[in-house]
């Protein structure tokens, strides 16, 4: 016999399942349900990956993008802070790729999926195309300044009185376990990234305690995550990583993106020199740049290890890990961390 029958021995037992993927026609069918949009509502999946994103256009043939979470990595409550963050953007004026509110004006919904309940998202639109693709000093310099300015505005978000932690810049602890099982045949890497992680928590919960600044940080902004149209105007965008963290950090994220995409150094210098004239860097800041360009590497590798369960381990299994390795351990041995 080709296959097992079920049996009281051989039950058929369901899948556990980590990311599904949820069909684009119901996602059309969501989306004309609970927007006002002008029909018909066509939805097209634009690629599935640490979440899923989707093209929608309405019968006008205005184009928007649909995020939907995947369920290890935001929980479908926890959404809410980065969808207010945006309108409070929204309502200040700032150029960011905002949430669209539904007709009951909730700016997002929730479905249930084989692993869970997921959230969804409708977002404006970023007009133009990614920086990286039309690079200059200027524009740079100007992405900068606007940096600048959504971390000031985000201190009025969350208030004066709000007390920071360090848990969201000590995340890859959580993904130590992953990580330890993602090297498993690097045996110099499961022997200094533990060492390195708990060092790093270390300097990271002293310098916190010394004052070094934090604030509500996009945390993942590269080249990438900024559009520029033909007019200039820029837009920032895809916050799903939003939280708190050394705005330092938030700094060198980009600046760390703009290295491992190859780009001239004189883009990410540019940016910063804009970033400073609005919000000019400590002394600690400027002390600690090169903490915070190691500590992007390693967040990097301990996520994409975490996250490797849904959607693979090709993205840096097979592409950067002796870059990646490299990169973390020089610095982290002139850093005294290893």
């Amino acid at each position: 016999m080709l296959c097992a029958p079920s049996s009281p021995d051989n039950p058929l037992v369901g899948a556990v399942v980590s990311h599904s993927v949820l069909h684009p026609d119901f996602i059309a069918a969501e989306v004309a349900r609970r927007y006002d949009l002008p029909a018909p509502v066509d939805a097209f999946l634009l690629y599935r990956g640490m979440n899923d994103v989707y093209l929608i256009k309405d019968g006008s043939g205005t184009q928007f993008a649909l995020r939907s979470w995947r369920k290890t990595w935001r929980d479908v409550d926890s959404v809410g802070y980065e969808l207010s963050f945006l309108d409070f953007l929204r309502e200040k004026g700032f150029p960011a790729s905002v949430a669209v509110p539904q007709k009951d004006g909730c700016l997002w919904f929730k479905t249930a999926a084989p692993e869970g309940d997921r959230a969804l998202a409708l977002y404006d639109w970023a007009p133009g195309c990614k920086f990286g693709d039309c690079l200059s000093e200027d524009t740079a310099h100007r992405i900068g300044a606007l940096f600048a300015e959504m971390h000031l505005l985000g201190s009025q978000w969350i208030g004066a009185d709000h007390k920071y932690t360090t848990d969201q810049a000590k995340e890859y602890s959580v993904w130590m376990p992953a990580l330890i099982d993602f090297v498993y045949d690097r045996p110099d890497d499961l022997r200094d990234y533990p060492i390195i992680a708990e060092r790093m928590a270390e300097r990271f919960d002293k310098l916190a305690a010394e004052g070094m600044p934090m604030g509500v940080c996009h945390r993942d902004f590269h080249p990438s995550n900024v559009h520029v149209n033909e007019d200039g105007l820029i837009t920032l965008l895809d916050f799903d990583a939003l939280g708190e963290d050394f705005l330092m950090q938030d700094v060198k994220n980009y600046t760390w993106g703009n290295l491992f995409y190859g780009f001239s150094p004189a883009y990410s210098e540019a940016f910063e020199a804009g970033y400073a004239s609005v919000r000019p860097f400590t002394a600690a800041e400027i002390e600690n740049q090169e903490l915070f360009l190691m500590a992007k590497a390693f967040r990097l590798v301990s996520g994409m290890a975490d996250s490797s369960r849904s959607v693979g381990r090709g993205t840096l299994r097979f592409r950067g890990l002796d870059w990646l390795g490299d990169y973390i351990k020089t610095r982290a041995q002139a850093l005294e961390l290893l």
